[in-house]
């Protein structure tokens, strides 16, 4: 009997395609702008997804190193207790750390705070569950200009779907800043790396999906017919950041370091 096809989850999506294509090289510069780091650091990756950061931490640190992952989303903590059952996963709240003062040596956070509902407090309890002279290590994207196979994508999504509400290139500069110092900490610097992403594929939809666009309002057979057109002028694009049957195409991300 013919198996039934079974869409992936947005966490297999995320770890087969996101993290090779650019999570991965984007946690290897968080993590060496993190050092000097000992395995006797308590460690936390904040908002760690299906735990790309944990991972290559593990791989740096060796298996002495003490290292938690924490993410709101109950299949990115599924999908990074599979791919890594050793180290130590928890569903939990950035704004309500599940962790005792002082618990940190180090709290690193790729790519969390801007989709946070109260940054602030997420940012208070970073610095309360850090040891004081702990530190902070955070990434947040520049302006999605500084992204151009998503922002045309984002724009061509907008055209066929709707107004986006995207939550992910919403947090830079001195309003970033701002917010790191209010929350109590000090010798914040901002610096700024730019990495190209590589894919073998990319699937449109995850443009669509990241940029937060409510589709809501369309009956299913409409809603289809939207994505299909949209991913119809998708391809032009993406085929325009193509060679060599790689998409490649640059990307921009703040990172922050501060004291506790």
């Amino acid at each position: 009997m013919e198996t039934p096809f079974r869409q992936p989850t947005i966490a297999e999506v995320f770890e087969k395609i996101l993290v090779p294509g650019i999570f991965d090289r984007y946690a290897r510069e968080l993590v060496d702008r993190a050092r000097p780091i000992g395995p006797s650091d308590r460690v936390l990756d904040l908002g760690c997804g299906t735990g790309i950061v944990a991972r290559v931490l593990r791989e740096r640190l060796g298996g002495a190193a003490r290292i938690t992952g924490l993410d709101a989303a109950p299949p990115m903590i599924a999908m990074a207790k599979s791919v890594a059952p050793e180290l130590d996963f928890h569903e939990g709240n950035a704004m309500a750390l599940p962790f005792a003062d002082h618990s940190f040596d180090l709290v690193l956070s790729q790519q969390m705070l801007q989709f946070v509902p109260d940054r602030a407090m997420a940012l208070r309890e970073a610095r309360r569950v850090l040891v004081p002279g702990g530190r902070l290590l955070l990434s947040t994207w520049r302006p999605r200009t500084h992204a151009p196979l998503h922002d045309a994508l984002v724009k061509l999504a907008e055209k066929h779907l709707g107004p986006a509400n995207d939550k992910r290139y919403s947090l830079d500069g001195d309003e970033l800043r701002t917010l790191v110092v209010e929350a109590g900490f000090t010798d914040v610097r901002i610096d700024t790396v730019s990495l190209t992403e590589q894919y073998k594929v990319f699937p449109p939809r995850l443009t669509a999906m990241g940029a937060n666009i409510d589709v809501s309002s369309f009956s299913d057979e409409e809603r289809e017919r939207r994505f299909v057109a949209y991913e119809a002028d998708a391809a032009a694009t993406i085929a325009s950041f193509t060679a060599d049957g790689i998409i490649a195409a640059p990307s921009s991300t703040n990172v922050v370091t501060a004291i506790a």
